[in-house]
């Protein structure tokens, strides 16, 4: 299968056979995406995702999607800790299925619960929870592991709906954050959209309503609520970071922006 984005790195198919023996060790390190400086989000995380994160929009190849900001800089997320632990109160959902996500298989549509073979917590010497008994039948933990992707990936199909709502409002317009540092280095971040709210002022009473009803408001209101939480995460990159950085990657105008965060399958 084709290398998924982000934290994922060698995804397989979970398979009754040649996982027989596979057992998962959850541990409490988020080494694994201590690269990334944005996660894709659904909907039902808005809320308090936006109490500690910015919470934009990016286009990608697949469309319009809703990402929260953890770095400022690129390959860098400022919630993971040097030891490994997440440095928050919440963490996103993606982040939380690790290591198993939905893809599709080649010319196929079907969904398959796939698992992440290179998570160091995955072995085949019965440490942590087998996902397969010595039948070959899917175990307590399997089924409950499947019945959260399944979840997810439910709430991501609506908040993809969400988001093709958003993107034909009208209330969108493109953002950039300049930053200083605290030991003086200045950047900027862009490549992301925000909801304007002049426009959203502006829309008549009738498409607030609708708003409203559909609940589309509440998300509009936890991202522009989010946005201040801009410079708390800037706050958190410490002086004694710039030393070890490399520069921030740069792009035609040379600033960093938020990674393709768009999951290859959901």
């Amino acid at each position: 299968m084709a290398r998924q984005l982000l934290i994922y790195d060698k995804v397989a198919p979970l398979n009754r056979t040649t996982h027989r023996n596979l057992s998962v060790r959850q541990t409490t390190s988020f080494g694994f995406a201590r690269g990334t400086n944005s996660v894709p989000l659904v909907d039902v995380e808005f809320a308090r995702a936006a109490a500690e994160m910015p919470v934009v929009f990016a286009r990608t190849d697949g469309g319009l999607v809703c990402v929260a900001l953890l770095g400022v800089e690129r390959d860098s997320n400022l919630f993971v800790a040097a030891d490994g632990s997440w440095d928050g109160r919440y963490v996103p959902a993606f982040f939380r299925r690790y290591p198993f996500v939905f893809a599709t298989q080649p010319d196929s549509d079907r969904l398959t619960l796939c698992i992440d073979e290179s998570f160091e917590g995955v072995n085949d010497k019965g440490l942590g929870e087998r996902m397969f008994d010595a039948e070959g039948v899917e175990t307590g933990y399997t089924r409950n592991v499947l019945r959260f992707a399944e979840e997810y990936q439910a709430v991501f199909a609506r908040t993809e709906a969400f988001c093709k709502r958003l993107d034909q409002s009208g209330l969108l317009e493109e953002a950039r954050i300049d930053y200083t540092l605290p030991g003086g280095r200045k950047g900027s971040v862009t490549g992301f959209l925000r909801v304007s709210a002049e426009r959203l002022r502006g829309l008549p009473d009738e498409r607030v309503l609708a708003l409203f009803r559909s609940g589309d408001l509440d998300l509009i209101q936890a991202h522009l609520i989010s946005m201040n939480q801009i410079e708390a995460l800037i706050a958190r990159h410490r002086p004694t970071d710039e030393a070890a950085d490399a520069p921030p990657a740069s792009g035609a105008n040379g600033a960093a922006s938020p990674e393709d965060t768009e999951p290859a399958q959901g």
